[in-house]
């Protein structure tokens, strides 16, 4: 069985996407869905409780409908269709994110999606590339060593969407050491590394991208999962097919998580 293991839906403040149709269009393919919704609690207030198992929702959060998403989105499960979230990693909420991710839920993603406070979507960048990312994968390692709450490791090269000026730093030679410390923490508590299809289709970035996936296994990396990341139909389980390759390629097994429990993908010709 496998998996698109990143995919949004109408629940996430940034997606449209009807979840029938995106089940639909991953049948076709031949793959099972994981709903991996946004939760990135970014707004601290005295009145949040950072204990509570509901997720209270406060002005500039960032995160999924949850009693929406708890109420429609069980009778769509299945052994084909799971639920997940795609957490921000930080110190100001580990808690919150603690506890909110003990809800059942079959996957947990954890992401970077903020450096020191930074929102790397949103917000202006002041550092020169290289500045910026020696301290992403130093605050990365930083956030996998603080939260042990996570499955896998969402989009490594989150980076360079939305800073692109960092695509060209942003590989293993630049950075061994800073790669080395965050692979091998990932490696020490049995995490998975996510390929993340988002940029894959590109020779050059796959090229890229590749030595930080091998160099996972040589550090003892066993596992991997697979999402594109997806917003809208279209975007559904592109490249899969070519990820499986790169996985095998860089000596890593792709997986997926149900009941929090891993599961090796079967294997294709």
């Amino acid at each position: 069985m496998h998996f698109d293991a990143h995919v949004h839906s109408v629940v996430s403040p940034d997606s449209d996407m009807d979840p029938r149709e995106a089940i639909a269009t991953l049948a076709r393919m031949g793959l099972g869905v994981i709903f991996t919704e946004h939760c990135d609690f970014v707004t601290q207030t005295e009145g949040r409780d950072f204990s509570a198992t509901d997720a209270p929702r406060v002005a500039g959060d960032f995160i999924v409908d949850f009693d929406r998403y708890h109420a429609e989105y069980p009778p769509l499960r299945s052994n084909k269709v799971l639920m997940g979230l795609e957490f921000s990693l930080n110190a100001a909420f580990l808690a919150l994110n603690i506890h909110t991710a003990q809800g059942g839920y079959d996957f947990i993603l954890g992401a970077v999606h903020t450096v020191d406070g930074l929102d790397l979507y949103s917000e202006g960048h002041t550092q020169d590339a290289q500045t910026l990312c020696r301290r992403y994968l130093t605050y990365a390692r930083e956030m996998v060593e603080l939260s042990g709450f996570f499955d896998s490791l969402a989009h490594i090269d989150y980076i360079c969407r939305y800073a692109p000026e960092t695509a060209a730093w942003l590989r293993y030679e630049h950075f061994p050491r800073e790669f080395d410390s965050l692979l091998s923490a990932l490696a020490r508590g049995g995490k998975a590394l996510e390929i993340n299809t988002h940029r894959f289709g590109d020779n050059i970035i796959e090229r890229a991208l590749f030595p930080i996936y091998a160099r996972f296994a040589q550090l003892g990396g066993r596992h991997v999962t697979i999402g594109s990341d997806a917003h809208h139909p279209a975007k559904l389980g592109r490249h899969y097919r070519r990820a499986l390759r790169f996985a095998q390629e860089a000596g890593l097994a792709p997986v997926y998580f149900k009941g929090r429990e891993r599961y090796l993908c079967e294997r294709t010709g």
